[in-house]
């Protein structure tokens, strides 16, 4: 008798370029490509919802999918979730309003209100940070698109930063808004996978997608993939 087909639903955010709604109103951008790339190696089904961050969170918590993503591996998710491989790299940077005089960098040497997305792997990084900046403050924002909105419009004040994944922000950003902003430090490197729920039925899965995951970093497919986004594959 054949083995029944295997469906995994996954939950992403709205996270361009590595993840978002495209003009068709389908899920699209490179991780939901590799995701589907994997899943056709082994034959199975992996629809994918885009949903708001938190929302995405509420759904995997009730087990209402199987898998979420992007996801950063840490040690405090690995009891809960079987994680991929490290897919794509990013980093974190501290960026700034370019000041009309002066350096953007002195206010490195006093820092006002410093803001993340969250919550998020960039809200708790922005903790760290602000751990080690004597008078900064930080400002944790519900909605992704608005600590770059607010930082070119001054809302942070004089001395405000922003803290912010790299990528995003470039993709974020008009070619006039980029000539206003300047990156100040680079504050953490990472890698992004995939991850699903840990349940018994799902820890043969994951190393089966895990094997896939792999196949398509050897064939090339991973770096061909994300070349477009200028997205790097994690080594």
């Amino acid at each position: 008798m054949a083995a029944d087909p295997v469906t995994l639903r996954f939950v992403t955010k709205q996270f361009p370029p590595y993840a978002y709604t495209g003009p068709d109103g389908r899920p699209a951008g490179p991780m939901v490509a590799l995701l589907q790339a994997a899943c056709a190696q082994v034959d199975w089904s992996c629809p994918v919802r885009v949903l708001p961050w938190r929302r995405a969170y509420q759904v995997i918590e009730a087990g209402e999918a199987d898998g979420i993503f992007p996801f950063v591996n840490t040690p405090d998710r690995q009891a809960q979730y079987a994680l991929s491989p490290d897919i794509v790299r990013g980093r974190y940077v501290l960026v700034a309003k370019a000041p009309r005089h002066g350096s953007a960098e002195a206010l490195l040497q006093s820092p006002g209100t410093i803001a993340a997305f969250g919550p998020s792997e960039a809200s708790r990084t922005l903790m760290g940070v602000v751990s080690h900046l004597p008078g900064a403050r930080p400002q944790v924002e519900a909605d992704p698109d608005a600590v770059l909105r607010k930082l070119l419009a001054g809302r942070y004040g004089d001395h405000g930063l922003g803290l912010v994944n790299e990528a995003v922000a470039r993709w974020q950003l008009t070619a006039p808004q980029a000539g206003e902003l300047q990156t100040l430090r680079v504050v953490r490197e990472f890698n992004y996978g995939y991850a699903l729920l840990r349940r018994p039925d799902h820890e043969a899965l994951a190393r089966q997608l895990a094997d896939a995951f792999n196949r398509l970093c050897q064939a090339g497919d991973t770096a061909r993939i994300l070349q477009p986004y200028a997205l790097t594959a994690a080594d």
